[in-house]
């Protein structure tokens, strides 16, 4: 899951940015040419939202990550002290 969300969020970053770039160069990515009339706040807010899945893809990581490095605490046995 956190892979696909990485590669999403890394392709939203480059296109959002992209077509803040490609704008000065009067270039478009043909995939966004419908969106010409609203750059440059629509390329900002994709690469702001390609960055957030990225954070939130090594956030899922690193929780999932320390999850399986959490010790494990044997059961307790009746009559023991715990």
């Amino acid at each position: 899951m956190s892979s696909i969300m990485m590669r999403i969020g890394v392709l939203c970053a480059v296109l959002g940015f992209g077509t803040l770039v490609l704008e000065q160069f009067d270039y478009e990515f043909r995939i966004l040419s419908w969106a010409t009339d609203m750059q440059p706040v629509f390329g900002i807010v994709l690469g702001v939202a390609g960055l957030a899945l990225i954070g939130g893809s090594v956030a899922l990581s690193r929780a999932k990550t320390a999850e399986q490095h959490a010790p494990v605490q044997p059961p307790q046995q009746p009559g023991q002290p715990g």
